[in-house]
């Protein structure tokens, strides 16, 4: 990779990144499941003991992260968010409601609070009160978008020099 190569550094906007306080986003494509070992403040994906993790060979279990394309409402653009076991739960429970029940994708936006740092963080997952379609604009980005199998397929490659791929 050369220096003015544009995928040196990725775009922020590529990924969601939930700020403090109240975040909402829609989510417009199926989850997949992947895990990440963390490693002197670094994360790692997980490519499976039977590929040679280095980390689940050493006894050390992959923590479960969760990965979906979704629309971040606050500048509109497609995002791809990594989410953790406390926001899935919670929106796993909207799906499953009377009220808000759904069974590919949640007809209408979210709202994820975050609250705290670190370990201390908190995460609090809100519908909103109407179903809102997505615009034709949107429905044709999300149209082109790769499959998360497929993201999560690439992440999990091992690197030459390594069996663990960083995230």
């Amino acid at each position: 990779m050369k220096w003015n190569d544009e995928n040196l550094v990725p775009e922020t906007s590529k990924f969601l990144k939930l700020k403090q306080g109240e975040n909402k986003v829609r989510i417009v494509s199926e989850v997949g499941v992947f895990g990440k070992h963390w490693i002197d403040k670094k994360t790692i994906i997980c490519v499976g003991k039977d590929k040679g993790c280095h980390m689940c060979v050493a006894g050390n279990l992959p923590k479960p992260q969760w990965l979906c394309w979704a629309i971040d409402r606050a500048d509109n653009k497609i995002k791809q968010w990594e989410m953790g076991y406390t926001i899935i739960q919670q929106i796993q429970k909207l799906a499953q409601s009377e009220e808000y029940g759904f069974d590919d994708l949640p007809p209408y936006d979210i709202t994820v609070i975050k609250q705290g740092e670190g370990l201390e963080t908190e995460y609090s997952v809100i519908a909103a009160r109407k179903d809102t379609p997505l615009t034709e604009v949107e429905q044709d980005e999300i149209e082109n978008l790769p499959a998360i199998p497929e993201i999560l397929e690439k992440k999990k490659k091992p690197s030459e020099t390594t069996s663990l791929e960083p995230f």
